[in-house]
Formats: C-alpha cells, sequence, structure tokens
C-alpha cells in the first residue's frame, strides 16, 4: 500500500509543530524574564518538591528571626530600665550618705525631697510597659505588675503589692530554643532574703521566738491598763493611773518605797524604784511619783498604813499594737507573745518578758522591703517620721544604705543575665542569617534559570520556528501541477 501525504495531513503537523516551539519559546522567555525556571509543578517535577521544602525552610527561618529580633527589642528595653534603677539605687545610696553627716532637719528635708522623686521614678521603671505588655510581670503581662498605697498605718512601709506572674516569660525560637524575656517583679525590686526583726526603743520588748511574716516596718505601741500593789502599805492607784502610769511588768518589777514620817499615814514620803522621793498627804487621791528613768505611777495615799516604812511590790499590766491602736493584745510576759496587725493579717512574735514601761518602739523587719519600699523608708528616716536619737537615726541610716546596695546587686544581677540572652540572641540571629543565605542560594541553584542555557534554548527554538514557517510557506505556495509531476 502507498501512503500519501497530503496538504490537510502536512498543514496540521505544521500547526503542531509551529505550537510546540511558540510554547517552548513561550517558556523561556518567562524564565529569562523572572529568573525563575519552575512555575508550576509540571515543569520538573523532583525540582518542584525541593523547592516547595525550601521555602518552607525559609519561612521557618523568617519566623525565628522575627521572635528573635522581638526578643531582643524586649531585653534591650529591660536592660535599659533596670540600668536606669540601679542608677536610682547608687544615687539613693550618696544621699543616704549625705542623711548620715546632715544633722539639721532642713537639710534632711531637702535630701529627702530628691529621694521623693527617685521613688517616683521607680515607680514607672517597676511598671514599663511595652508595646502593650508589661516588662516585669512575669507571664502576666496584660496588667500592671505592682499595686501601690499609702502606708495603712503610720509609721509603717508603703503597701506595695506584686500581682505580675511567678515565672519569667519566654521567648520560643524554633522548637527548642527559649529565652526569658518578661522577668518577675518580684524577683528584681524585691527584698533580698528575710533577715533578723530589729527593734528600736526603751520599753524592754525584744524579739521573741517564732518565725514573723510582717514586712517593712511597725510601731509597737506599749500602753498601760493597770497597776496593782502590794497588800499591807495601804498604797492603791491613783484616780489617774489607768491612763497616765507609765511602768509594766509582772509583780516586784517595780517597787514602791513608803516611808510614814508623821507614824500615823497622814504624811511621808514616796519613791518609785529608787528616784526621787516624793511628800505625800493622806489627802493626796493622785500623787505622782516619778522613777529614775521617765517611769511614772499616780498614787492614792488616803489610806496609808500608820508606821509603814518600807517597798512595796507593783504590778502594771498593758498591751501591745503594732496596727497603730485599731487592735491590742494583753502583754502576758511571755518570752513569744504573737502580735498580729489587723490591716493585712500579719504577724510578729515579740517577747514581752522585760518589757518594764510604755511607750513606742520601732520594728524593722530587714530584707524584707523591695526597693520602692526601702526608698519610702529612707524616705521616712529622713523627714524624722520617728523619733530617734542621733546614734539610733545613723543606725537606721547605714542600714537603709546596706538594704540599697544589697538590692542594687541584685537587680545587676539581672542585667547581667539579660545581657547574656541577648549575647547568646545575637549569636543565634547571625547563624540564622548564615541559614538563609545558604537556604537562598539553594533555592535559586534549583528554581532558578541558567540564564546562557536558556537564551541559547530560545534562540534554538525560534531558529527552528522560523525554519518552519519557510518550509511551511514554501510547500503551501506549490501548485497542483508541479505537485502532480
Amino acid at each position: 500500500m502507498i501512503y500519501r501525504t497530503t496538504a490537510a495531513l502536512f498543514n496540521a503537523q505544521a500547526l503542531e509543530y509551529t505550537g510546540r516551539l511558540t510554547s517552548s519559546i513561550a517558556k523561556y522567555q518567562k524564565e529569562i524574564a523572572s529568573g525563575i525556571r519552575l512555575h508550576r509543578p509540571s515543569d520538573d517535577p523532583i525540582a518542584f518538591r525541593q523547592v516547595t521544602s525550601l521555602t518552607a525552610r525559609l519561612d521557618a527561618l523568617a519566623a525565628d528571626s522575627y521572635a528573635v529580633q522581638d526578643a531582643q527589642a524586649k531585653l534591650n528595653m529591660s536592660v535599659s530600665q533596670l540600668t536606669e534603677a540601679h542608677r536610682i539605687l547608687s544615687r539613693a545610696q550618696v544621699l543616704t550618705q549625705q542623711g548620715i553627716q546632715a544633722l539639721d532637719q532642713s537639710e534632711r528635708n531637702a535630701l529627702a525631697t530628691e529621694v521623693e522623686s527617685l521613688l517616683a521614678h521607680m515607680k514607672n521603671i517597676a511598671l514599663t510597659n511595652y508595646s502593650g505588655a508589661y516588662l516585669y510581670g512575669g507571664t502576666r503581662t496584660n496588667a500592671p505588675p505592682f499595686v501601690f498605697a499609702d502606708a495603712a498605718v503610720a509609721g509603717s512601709v508603703m503597701s506595695v503589692e506584686y500581682v505580675g506572674g511567678d515565672r519569667p516569660s519566654r521567648a520560643f525560637v524554633g522548637q527548642s530554643v527559649g529565652i526569658d524575656t518578661f522577668f518577675p517583679g518580684s524577683q528584681i525590686f524585691g527584698g533580698p532574703q528575710r533577715q533578723e526583726t530589729i527593734i528600736v526603743g526603751r520599753t524592754g520588748a525584744r524579739v521573741g521566738a517564732g518565725t514573723d511574716n510582717m514586712i517593712g516596718r511597725a510601731t509597737l505601741q506599749v500602753r498601760h491598763t493597770s497597776t496593782t500593789y502590794e497588800p499591807g502599805a495601804g498604797v492603791t492607784a491613783g484616780t489617774g493611773s489607768a491612763g497616765n502610769d507609765t511602768i509594766i511588768g509582772p509583780m516586784g518589777t517595780h517597787v514602791l518605797r513608803v516611808v510614814d514620817t508623821s507614824g500615823d499615814g497622814s504624811a511621808g514620803t514616796m519613791s518609785l524604784n529608787g528616784g526621787p522621793p516624793v511628800a505625800f498627804t493622806n489627802l493626796d487621791t493622785n500623787l505622782q511619783v516619778n522613777g529614775p528613768n521617765g517611769q511614772r505611777v499616780f498614787v492614792n495615799a488616803t489610806a496609808i498604813t500608820p508606821g509603814f516604812n518600807g517597798t512595796v511590790g507593783i504590778s502594771a499590766q498593758g498591751t501591745m499594737s503594732v496596727d497603730g491602736g485599731l487592735t491590742t493584745a494583753a502583754i502576758d510576759f511571755s518570752n513569744s507573745q504573737r502580735i498580729i496587725d489587723s490591716t493585712n493579717g500579719r504577724f510578729v512574735h515579740l517577747d514581752s518578758s522585760a518589757i518594764s514601761v510604755t511607750g513606742d518602739d520601732y520594728l524593722e523587719f530587714r530584707g524584707t522591703s523591695n526597693a520602692l519600699q526601702v526608698l519610702d523608708e529612707l524616705l521616712q528616716d529622713l523627714r524624722g517620721v520617728r523619733t530617734l536619737s542621733n546614734v539610733e537615726y545613723a543606725e537606721a541610716m547605714d542600714r537603709r544604705l546596706t538594704e540599697l546596695n544589697t538590692i542594687a546587686a541584685q537587680i545587676m544581677d539581672v542585667v547581667g543575665r539579660q545581657s547574656a540572652s541577648l549575647s547568646s540572641l545575637s549569636q543565634l540571629d547571625t547563624r540564622i542569617l548564615d541559614f538563609q543565605l545558604e537556604m537562598r542560594d539553594r533555592l535559586t541553584s534549583v528554581q532558578g534559570t541558567d540564564a546562557a542555557e536558556a537564551i541559547l534554548r530560545l534562540k534554538n527554538d525560534q531558529t527552528l520556528l522560523e525554519y518552519t514557517f519557510a518550509v511551511t510557506a514554501q510547500i503551501s505556495a506549490l501548485q497542483i501541477l508541479n505537485f502532480m509531476r
């Protein structure tokens, strides 16, 4: 059988070949223009799968880079703020040293004014907000981490309640690297560690056995309630005794010496604890008798036993309070008596066995005040809120100096940790950048256009297309008679 190529078949083949060449030319033109040789899976299924994997890896690296940069921004802000907090505490130490030397109250008041501004600045640092998140709230960053309030009782420290999270918030880079970013403010600004309670005063109260949980400072108020005298001498409490006697103690702690110089109890002298004798008559219902160290009793001398000449044991009861008198506890003269502050439920253990006079003692719970409270305590001491002798004032200021130094060192420790994290993040960012460059190079090598090869193939297909057009034109121009020859 003889096959003959017809004009229709030739035209169809020519059109098909021309279409393939035109499509190929368009493909190479697109590769050259875009620089990418893979636009669809069918272009090269194996290479396209490699491109998909590399692109996903680049996206993951971009996410890691963003996480690193975000963590760096947060830590840089935190380091800046904590460095400023350290500067505040350093300045407060200088003012404390000046305050120790200042004996004039007006000079101390001037120093207190600057301390007050430092305290306000420190509050702002503790509440630092970065991009809507509080830097020192730990895992709870959506609300202020500290709540400030004035002291509930005069003489105590300002209230600073930490309401943030107890653990640091972490920024994760990839699946295995975690960086602490938002630190708990309680660990940064908080008191270092509870130390022994200090009592400054003259009532005789001492630190008792037991663990205290009061913080900052408080005023211990020791007040008299009643006085009882040994029978035999005819001495009884005067009409103003309950509110005005200043002695405290079980029977025998204090003694009253009575000398009846008249012989019939109508007149004589009385002395308290060896103090100066005071003349009495049987008309005295509220006679004041002073002891050698500020003790005072008011005595009823209307029924002195005739001819009495000797000492009379005294028992004086009283109360203690650490919340400004809102609640009181009867003194039981034990070595460990728990006294509760009704404003917050906290308590202190006191040894009341040696309390001998009324008055106000000052309690300091060392190591429990945070940075803001220490500044507030310094402010109070400079302003003379507590009645202290020059020696007691100097000792108190020296304790403030020690506390400021301790908390400043604590803050610098956190700065050091955050700086180390920043160094690690910088190194990690460099590695991520290197990985990104490597992935981009690999992606370019897989999906990028080989310009020289693409141009050569384009020119080759263009030449073939031109040749196809030329041949087709010549064949189509043949006359039917020429074809039949």
